[in-house]
C-alpha cells in the first residue's frame, strides 16, 4: 500500500484513539460480570423471572459484542453495521424491559407473533426517555435525545438495509488495497479507520447505558458501573473521531428541526 501525507496524518492521531477501543473491551468485560453482586437467593419467584428474561438479553448483547469487534478488527464494516444494528436494538429492548421488570418481561414471555416484536422501536425510544427524565426529574421534552436515537438507527440501517449511497461507499474501488473484483477482502483503507471505531461506540454506549439500568435493578452494587460511564463521557467529550459521510440526505428531509439536532448534537459530543 501507497502512503500518503493525508495516511501518515490519520496515523499519527490513532494513537489518541486507542482509548476507545480498550473503553470497549472494560465495557464487554462488565457485561461477561453481570452476575456478581447479584443475591438470586433473595429474590421472588417473579423478580427471578423476570431476571431470566434480562439475562436472554445480556447473553444475546455480550455474543454481538464480541462478533462486532471481530468483524470490525477484520475490516468486514457491512457485516459489522448488520451485526451493530441488532445489538442496539437489543439494548433498546432490554432497556424498555427494564422501565418494569415484571410486567415487561412477562409480556416478552407471551408474545406470539413471528412478525412483529412485543414493542415498536419507536415506542420504546420514547419510554426510555420518559423513565430517565422522570428519575432525574426532569420537566423538559427530549426531542434531541429522541433524534439522537433515530440518527443512530437510521445510520446503523443504512448499512444493514444497504441504502444506496452507504453501500456505494463502503465498496468504493479503493476501500480495500485487494484490487481483485468481487474477491472477499477487508476494509483497510485508512479512511475508515475513524467509521469502524465510531460504529463500536455508538453501539458500546448505548449497551452501557442498558447495564447500567440492569445492574440498578438486579445488582446490590453498581458503582463502578457509573464511574465507568462518566469516564466514557470524558473520553467522548475530549477525542474526536472523523468518521466520513455513509448517509445522504435531500433539501425536503433537511428541515429547521432537523438542522437544531445537528447543532445540539455538536454541543453534546455524543455518538
Amino acid at each position: 500500500m501507497n502512503i500518503t501525507i493525508k495516511d501518515l496524518e490519520f496515523l499519527v492521531n490513532d494513537s489518541n484513539k486507542v482509548a476507545y477501543n480498550s473503553m470497549y473491551d472494560i465495557i464487554l468485560g462488565q457485561f461477561e460480570n453481570a452476575l456478581q453482586f447479584t443475591d438470586i437467593a433473595s429474590m421472588t419467584e417473579e423478580r427471578q423471572k423476570a431476571m431470566g428474561t434480562c439475562g436472554i438479553y445480556l447473553s444475546s448483547i455480550v455474543e454481538l459484542l464480541n462478533t462486532l469487534r471481530d468483524l470490525m478488527e477484520k475490516g468486514y464494516i457491512e457485516s459489522a453495521g448488520s451485526v451493530a444494528t441488532a445489538c442496539w436494538e437489543r439494548t433498546v429492548t432490554l432497556r424498555k424491559i427494564m422501565i418494569d421488570p415484571i410486567q415487561n418481561s412477562q409480556t416478552h414471555t407471551d408474545h406470539k407473533e413471528s412478525k412483529r416484536t412485543p414493542w415498536t422501536v419507536k415506542s420504546m425510544v420514547s419510554d426510555i426517555l420518559k423513565q430517565e427524565h422522570k428519575i432525574n426529574n426532569i420537566k423538559s421534552q427530549h426531542p434531541f435525545e429522541e433524534k439522537n436515537f433515530y440518527m443512530q438507527y437510521t445510520l446503523l440501517s443504512s448499512i444493514k438495509h444497504g441504502n444506496p449511497f452507504t453501500i456505494s461507499y463502503l465498496n468504493r474501488p479503493d476501500y480495500s488495497s485487494n484490487k481483485q473484483l468481487f474477491k472477499f477482502k477487508s476494509n483497510d483503507s485508512l479512511d475508515d479507520k475513524d467509521l469502524k471505531i465510531y460504529i463500536k461506540m455508538l453501539v458500546i454506549d448505548n449497551a452501557l447505558d442498558a447495564l447500567i439500568d440492569y445492574s440498578k435493578e438486579f445488582r446490590t452494587k453498581y458503582d463502578f458501573l457509573l464511574d465507568l460511564r462518566q469516564q466514557f463521557n470524558q473520553l467522548i467529550s475530549s477525542v474526536e473521531l472523523q468518521a466520513p459521510t455513509i448517509m445522504l440526505t435531500t433539501p425536503e428531509e433537511v428541515t429547521q428541526e432537523y438542522l437544531d439536532y445537528l447543532t445540539e448534537l455538536d454541543k453534546h459530543r455524543r455518538f
